[in-house]
């Protein structure tokens, strides 16, 4: 059976919001892999690191938002395992995201991270990063259908297991999430004048 392992970078570790998702993430990749995890907050050793990425056949991160960047966890990951770009430890193993926030910055984190992520060797599945937001969280259960399609959701977090799995087994069965194709222009601010201004 193919390995997946979850590597959590936030500060909070397992007992944080990042970790609530990738429990998540984690019911959805059991159903077809195995489940490995790499609590960053811990400081593993580098040996452990190594150990458990070899042993991967492909891998989800997970970090909150602090400052517009990941939690230094997963920055002391980065730094530490900065040596091994390139190799078979990661090279064309496929890789997914999720990036959590209070409120905002976390969809540039993702970008960045992604991209790190490639660069090390990894392969990105299509629609296998997403950010989840408190702010997502409150208003999303009061939105209508129009507005749900443009946030992401805890249902998209099955759509990146689904394509990360996907990516390993080489059958490339691929999901999506919701979207509104062809509103990305629509006019959605009423105008100033229309609140009684002049």
């Amino acid at each position: 059976m193919a390995r997946v392992l979850i590597v959590n970078g936030a500060l909070g570790g397992r007992g944080g919001n990042t970790a609530e998702l990738l429990a998540f993430a984690e019911d959805a990749l059991s159903k077809r892999v195995e489940v490995a995890h790499l609590d960053l907050s811990r400081e593993p050793s580098l040996e452990r690191i190594v150990g458990e990425a070899e042993a991967a056949d492909g891998f989800l991160f997970g970090s909150g938002t602090y400052w517009d960047s990941w939690g230094s966890p997963m920055q002391r990951f980065f730094e530490e395992t900065a040596a091994t770009e390139g190799e078979t430890m990661w090279l064309g193993k496929p890789a997914g995201a999720i990036v959590t926030a209070h409120a905002v910055g976390a969809k540039g984190v993702l970008s960045r991270l992604l991209g790190i992520l490639n660069v090390y060797g990894m392969m990105i599945p299509p629609m296998a990063g997403m950010t989840y937001t408190h702010a997502t969280h409150v208003a999303y259960p009061h939105a209508n259908q129009t507005l749900k399609n443009e946030l992401w959701s805890l249902a998209d977090i099955e759509v990146i297991a689904n394509n990360i799995v996907e990516a390993i087994d080489g059958t490339n069965r691929w999901l999506q999430w919701p979207h509104n194709s062809g509103l990305s222009h629509a006019k959605w601010l009423t105008a100033y004048s229309d609140q009684g201004g002049e």
